[in-house]
């Protein structure tokens, strides 16, 4: 895949199809020079982390959510539109996109069908459609919203200040290892691979739409404005 058009403060645009043929949109708000990336919908059956960017996305657009003015945030609320659409972790080929992305631990061993890799790295539109846009972009940092039984905001690379920085607003713990092996994760593939700083908000699972947002509005508008070079 050729590198991304991104677009213009204010706008959104479609940045690739879903297996299903499903668009996967990209939208900016701000001009600063601090790239900051927000994904949700990764999994499908997560609908607190991609409802949460969608609201977020729209009090940005109607202006009663403002960034601050070193900041261009680019949110891709639904990454995987066709899990979102069934209420299903995988995409339409039944591949965990995080497990599928090319880090350099990637495995197609896997036991539960949930987290199934795919049968090579990186083989999914949707983790193509991620990874050139990490390529084009080239993000300061890098939030990606779902939902555990046990929320936490789990960080990747050099970030436990960020994740710190967040924890003073919502009052998850910071933490690195999420408990269990995630080989061909967004984490290891930005984060420990690429020096990115890494954030996967994990929202309590079934947590009302109304009340996550409340929890977390505060924490994502301060993990944004962290780094300011």
């Amino acid at each position: 895949m050729a590198s991304l058009t991104l677009p213009d403060h204010g706008k959104t645009l479609p940045i690739g199809k879903s297996t299903r043929q499903a668009s996967i949109e990209l939208a900016r708000f701000g001009q600063g020079p601090v790239n900051s990336l927000l994904i949700g919908g990764v999994h499908g059956d997560e609908p607190e982390g991609y409802l949460f960017a969608e609201r977020f996305k729209k009090e940005l657009e109607d202006g009663s959510l403002q960034l601050p003015e070193h900041v261009s945030l680019f949110i891709c609320p639904r990454l995987n539109p066709d899990g979102c659409a069934v209420d299903r972790r995988t995409n339409a080929r039944n591949v965990d996109l995080n497990r599928n992305l090319p880090t350099k631990d990637w495995t197609v061993d896997f036991t539960n069908p949930r987290y199934f890799p795919g049968l090579s790295a990186g083989s999914e539109v949707e983790s193509e459609i991620t990874v050139t846009l990490i390529e084009s972009l080239k993000p300061t940092m890098i939030m990606s919203l779902h939902s555990y039984e046990h929320a936490m905001i789990n960080y990747n690379g050099d970030c436990l200040d960020l994740a710190e920085a967040m924890a003073k607003s919502n009052g998850l713990p910071p933490k690195s290892d999420i408990g269990y092996p995630t080989p061909g994760s967004l984490g290891t593939y930005a984060g420990w691979e690429r020096a990115i700083p890494t954030i996967t908000l994990e929202i309590l699972r079934g947590q009302l739409p109304d009340d996550a947002y409340s929890q977390h509005k505060g924490a994502v508008l301060d993990g944004l404005a962290f780094y300011k070079k």
